[in-house]
């Protein structure tokens, strides 16, 4: 009973950082890396055509960077436990 435990309690423990986790969980944000997203949807449904927009601006306009070098950065920070810096932004949309 006392090995069935430990192996659970093992199987819980914090995986360590690798490159390859870093990568993925600042993959995520990098798309907004020069402080400008958005997205754009068309669709036809039951009740006819439909079109959505949305555009993201974030604090990271007046620091912008590559995608390249946010992720060499965001992949260093996270490989030394460092927060996340904090982001500000607003999200505009609509849909017709």
């Amino acid at each position: 009973m006392a090995i069935g435990g430990l192996g659970l309690l093992l199987g819980c423990a914090p995986q360590p950082m690798t490159v390859e986790r870093a990568t993925d969980i600042c993959r995520d944000e990098a798309g907004l890396a020069d402080g400008i997203g958005g997205t754009v949807g068309i669709g036809i449904g039951s009740t006819g055509g439909a079109a959505e927009a949305s555009l993201t601006l974030t604090n990271r306009l007046l620091n912008p960077q590559t995608e390249e070098e946010f992720m060499a950065d965001c992949v260093a920070r996270v490989m030394a436990g460092e927060p996340a810096p904090p982001t500000i932004g607003i999200t505009i949309g609509g849909s017709l």
